[in-house]
């Protein structure tokens, strides 16, 4: 087993649930929940129902986020998964129109499959090919990999000097109930803020930033190439979402006992005028945004960065 200081990388980590299809679960006995709702905002009503029912009954809502799961998928746009051991996943989702997102999660116990440099000096498909021992990769995980700005896009500006840069964060207030030592145990707790601080914050970004032993939704954006969040709730459950150009891209529930860490990066585009040939690949600056929802009188951990001011795979590299 290894100790939660281990967890050091831009993916996310939580305890698996395994997917059981699509049927309604009744949170209060009476209204169900829908749980192959057709939008990621109708999702995310499920995810918040979710979470009530986690106040008073958190088995009920483990099975209703288990059966929720395949809608999530398609609504996150996942394009493949590596089983690496008995519900310990890898997985990739193709954020349109921006980045790709490499997930790990599995329960938090069992380590870590995917090293430290993973992701930063390799391409998905590469990573895809080296778990599954050559395996070829999907059609859908090539194709996202391939996504490239038009040649005859090369007008669009990499960053827009009249868009201000948005900088702010709120919320994430300080957790009255949370405990005081540096214990260490296989799960975060509400006692390791020094430890969560030490071992698991982003050091370093344009803008970034520790908060262990929080409570409350809070929110934190920056135009930037490349974004960054992990937290670890300790207490009840939260919902993260991402956002990319002042969109929604993806929603995913986390509980207690688990860890959610992960990176993705803006879309990309070559680095020249239009009809000439070259190697040069960028990340446009765009904005970024984490939020974190449904945790009003829960407790957790999070840490947050965002990257500009770097060059192509120089981004990716998570900023502790």
């Amino acid at each position: 087993m290894k100790r939660n200081g281990l967890f050091r990388r831009g993916f996310l980590l939580a305890a698996a649930l395994a997917s059981t299809g699509c049927s309604d679960s009744l949170d209060d006995g009476q209204t169900p929940i829908n749980l192959a709702p057709p939008s990621l905002a109708e999702a995310q009503l499920s995810l918040q129902r979710i979470d009530q029912l986690y106040e008073s009954d958190p088995a009920a809502a483990l099975d209703a986020t288990q059966k929720l799961r395949p809608k999530l998928d398609e609504l996150n746009h996942l394009v493949a998964r590596v089983e690496m051991a008995p519900a310990h996943f890898v997985e990739f989702y193709d954020v349109q129109p921006g980045g790709l997102l490499v997930v790990e999660r599995g329960p938090v116990e069992d380590g870590r499959f995917l090293r430290d440099q993973e992701g930063a000096d390799r391409s998905a498909v590469a990573l895809y090919r080296r778990l599954t021992g050559g395996a070829t990769p999907p059609d859908a995980l090539v194709r996202a990999e391939s996504r490239r700005e038009a040649p005859d896009d090369f007008h669009l500006p990499a960053w827009d000097a009249a868009v201000p840069s948005l900088d702010f964060s709120e919320g994430f207030a300080p957790d009255p109930g949370a405990q005081t030592g540096d214990s260490v145990t296989q799960s975060w707790t509400s006692d390791q803020g020094a430890l969560w601080r030490d071992s698991a914050c982003y050091k370093w970004g344009e803008f970034f930033d520790c908060l262990p032993n929080r409570t409350g939704n809070g929110a934190a954006s920056r135009n930037a190439k490349t974004a960054f969040i992990q937290a670890a709730p300790y207490r009840g459950s939260l919902r993260l979402q991402l956002s990319y150009d002042n969109v929604a891209r993806g929603a995913w529930a986390v509980f207690a006992g688990e860890m959610a860490s992960y990176w993705w990066h803006s879309a990309s585009y070559w680095a020249c005028p239009g009809g000439q040939a070259c190697g040069v690949q960028e990340y446009y600056i765009r904005n970024h945004r984490w939020d974190v929802l449904d945790a009003d009188g829960d407790g957790y951990h999070l840490t947050w960065a965002f990257r500009s001011n770097c060059n192509w795979i120089s981004c990716d590299t998570p900023p502790f």
